[in-house]
């Protein structure tokens, strides 16, 4: 298939265009810069450009949509809202123009609001899955529902189908010789659970959405099922998040989102752990 991929010069990008290529997929990068190693054709692009989007899509069977702020906070609150509103928008708009079959989003765990929450408060139960409410209150969490709503509006006039990932923190240190140091207070940026994905397992993650048989639009969370830290996390509800509930049926270590989903829809399985890096003392594993 040709796929365009928008944001394929950075980190998770340059790794879905890989596992793209590797699949025999022919793929086109849209970024507002170059790669810092070339992989396939890249294209100078503005995501906030409609038209450049436009003609980028002729003939693509799929779009995989990575590019955005990745974050509060790396320019201003408003633009990182407009910002990666409007590149959905263009997206999805410029994607049913030219009936491209299959977009996949690039959304966020941060969509569930906990994420960069201005004060935490405890969820209702752990792990989360897609059903739980969506309350953001950041821009770039809000942009991601914004993106999600969008979805949903542009599937129900159009024969393009979407998957929507909420995609959980990515680790893109390969060795995993970082992580350590994250051990020593799992209080710190807890919105995310003690959840994790490996950047390899979240372009794999990418590349199965665009090759899935799904109508409509899909929503999937993309995550590790085991969490980052050495405790068993009931422990770690227990110390930081008292009265939260623990749902019946995950193992002892499991990460804060529920990606029972991906993997039944998608086909999904994770490849990388922590623990096939380094040990429990942080030592690498021989």
């Amino acid at each position: 298939m040709k796929i365009v991929v928008t944001g394929g010069s950075g980190k998770l990008g340059s790794q879905t265009v890989r596992a793209l290529m590797a699949a025999s997929h022919d793929v086109l990068n849209l970024d507002r810069a170059q790669p810092a190693r070339s992989l396939c054709e890249t294209r100078i692009c503005d995501l906030t450009q409609f038209d450049d989007l436009h003609d980028a899509f002729a003939g693509a069977h799929a779009v995989v949509h990575l590019a955005a702020y990745q974050a509060p906070g790396i320019v201003s609150d408003t633009e990182t809202f407009s910002n990666n509103s409007a590149a959905s928008y263009n997206v999805l708009k410029a994607a049913t123009d030219r009936n491209v079959r299959r977009v996949v989003m690039a959304s966020s765990i941060a969509a569930y609001g906990f994420t960069y929450a201005a004060k935490m408060w405890p969820p209702d139960y752990l792990p989360l899955d897609e059903d739980y409410p969506c309350t953001p209150q950041d821009p770039y969490g809000q942009s991601k529902i914004v993106a999600e709503r969008l979805a949903d509006s542009f599937v129900s006039f159009s024969d393009t189908s979407v998957v929507s990932l909420r995609i959980s923190g990515v680790n893109f240190d390969l060795d995993y010789q970082s992580l350590p140091q994250r051990w020593a207070d799992p209080g710190y940026k807890m919105g995310t659970f003690w959840s994790y994905i490996d950047v390899r397992d979240a372009a794999e993650g990418s590349r199965l959405a665009a090759e899935a048989d799904v109508d409509g639009h899909v929503i999937c969370n993309l995550s590790h099922d085991l969490s980052r830290f050495r405790e068993p996390t009931a422990e770690l509800i227990a110390k930081y998040l008292p009265g939260t509930k623990i749902r019946d049926g995950f193992p002892s270590h499991f990460g804060g989102l529920d990606t029972s989903r991906a993997r039944e829809i998608l086909g999904f399985e994770v490849k990388h752990h922590w623990r096939d890096y380094i040990t429990e003392d942080g030592k690498p594993v021989s």
